[in-house]
């Protein structure tokens, strides 16, 4: 069954490099690249924090969660999901079973420099309901929770530190191939 699985999903935080990763990979293999908080903002016809703002997280996460549920029966696609993706696990257990899963994962202090130096990142996605009182303090917080899942819902786990985008996609591709069987996927 596993070398069924015909797409990439990349999971992890915010800012460890899925889009960047996922569009270089996606070229390489000739697949279609599908970044879901970008999809999610084409169909709603607004920013996340403008979807947010009007309609709160709850119904920006039912949409993700639709989303994920419609992709997890498409075929030869690079998928970035957004770092809270994972925990609609329903839907996930759905979009494994084509899937071979990449946890993308960096560290706290990476995780912040990377967000603060993006002047669109306040404005593409703002902060979570939590009772955090800095951004370091909501990082952690979300870490502890959803490493857990991204360590059993994905099927390899790469550190982006320090690690340049071109070399991830590189071992990204080498591990799929493996997993395929064939070294010219």
């Amino acid at each position: 069954m596993k070398k069924k699985r015909t797409n990439i999903v990349l999971t992890g935080f915010r800012a460890t490099g899925k889009s960047t990763v996922g569009k270089i990979v996606a070229e390489q293999l000739g697949y279609t690249f599908l970044d879901t908080d970008i999809e999610l903002c084409r169909q709603l016809g607004a920013s996340v924090a403008e979807i947010v703002a009007l309609h709160g997280w709850p119904f920006f996460r039912q949409a993700e969660a639709e989303l994920l549920h419609r992709l997890s029966f498409q075929t030869h696609q690079v998928i970035a999901t957004g770092g809270g993706a994972i925990e609609h696990q329903q839907q996930w257990r759905l979009l494994r079973r084509e899937s071979f899963v990449v946890w993308l994962d960096a560290d706290v202090a990476t995780i912040q420099a990377r967000i603060t130096s993006d002047p669109l990142s306040a404005a593409q996605r703002p902060a979570l309901p939590t009772a955090c009182k800095t951004l370091e303090d909501e990082i952690v917080l979300l870490l502890q929770r959803r490493a857990p899942l991204y360590a059993s819902g994905s099927d390899v786990r790469f550190d982006t530190v320090g690690t340049p985008p071109t070399q991830l996609a590189e071992q990204l591709l080498d591990a799929f191939r493996a997993l395929k069987g064939n070294r010219n996927v």
